[in-house]
């Protein structure tokens, strides 16, 4: 998959890193792309292989499928090499029966049923325990959502072959337990609480992405209606993945320069959504009474 590529010192720096799922699968490693890898040494453990790619001149970072399982040592790793925003994606199970096989969303909310992982970057990993408890409204970085959505909207609608593809801007993404699919039980209960659409990953990186203080969005493709909605095979994830996969690519590549080329001064989503009166002050309000 990346045997071509070699561990490179000093690595080269960037502030963009592109999270990779389902929705690119392993798309990269067949270009002149990505030009090579570090693993870096975090207080959470060492990171999995974070690789350094350049496309229309704009350096950023690649991190394969999440992060392999290493989901908390990506994400420190990242804020410690300089990282200030990120785009995540996910191929999903659209819920919502307006939905369908193929369409991309841009996600404004989410719902958390995680399990599997840490919910959270322990106090200790963070640069101010204040961080700890952020808030969530919205939970996305609105510049980034924009500058995604138009250029998702951009591409799909200037490919005479993807006439069948809708653009939605908005949904509820639900992170359901990582390693199998649904039940239909499991989906019917979460239509009800909301949810619009449904991965594996996605919450996570939003939630450690706003801990860290990196703007976040996201990118996300249905790949199959989710269980009971409408039926499907697994068979058919392959053509999804197949047809659309260079498409995602191809909105991250014009995506990139329009996220390097923000304002240092404008005013972004994080403003006022860290800050939190320490974690002691519990202690505090107890030693009161």
């Amino acid at each position: 998959m990346d045997d071509h590529l070699k561990n490179i010192s000093p690595f080269p720096a960037a502030k963009i890193a592109v999270l990779g799922g389902t929705f690119l699968n392993d798309l990269l490693f067949g270009t002149d792309i990505l030009k090579g890898y570090t693993e870096v040494k975090t207080p959470a453990g060492t990171s999995p292989r974070i690789y350094y790619g350049e496309s229309t001149e704009i350096p950023f970072y690649y991190v394969h499928f999440h992060g392999e399982g290493k989901w908390l040592e990506t994400w420190i790793a990242l804020r410690d090499l300089g990282v200030t925003e990120a785009i995540g994606g996910a191929t999903a199970g659209g819920i919502n029966q307006l939905l369908k096989t193929g369409d991309f969303i841009i996600p404004s909310d989410f719902l958390d049923k995680n399990i599997d992982r840490v919910s959270n970057v322990p106090v200790e990993y963070l640069a101010d325990p204040r961080h700890a408890l952020c808030r969530f409204n919205p939970p996305f970085d609105e510049t980034l959502r924009k500058l995604l959505l138009e250029e998702t909207r951009s591409v799909i609608r200037g490919d005479t072959t993807l006439p069948d593809i809708n653009v939605i801007d908005g949904g509820v993404v639900l992170q359901s337990r990582f390693g199998r699919f649904e039940t239909v039980a499991e989906i019917d209960g979460y239509r009800r609480e909301g949810a619009d659409l449904v991965t594996h990953n996605l919450t996570t990186e939003i939630v450690f992405a706003r801990q860290l203080g990196i703007h976040f969005a996201a990118l996300n493709v249905i790949s199959n209606p989710a269980e009971g909605v409408a039926p499907w095979t697994l068979d058919s994830l392959t053509d999804v993945y197949r047809r659309l996969n260079p498409v995602s690519w191809k909105i991250l590549e014009g995506l990139l320069p329009r996220i390097a080329a923000i304002p240092t001064d404008q005013e972004r989503t994080l403003v006022g959504q860290r800050e939190h009166p320490p974690l002691s002050y519990l202690d505090a309000i107890t030693d009161e009474k």
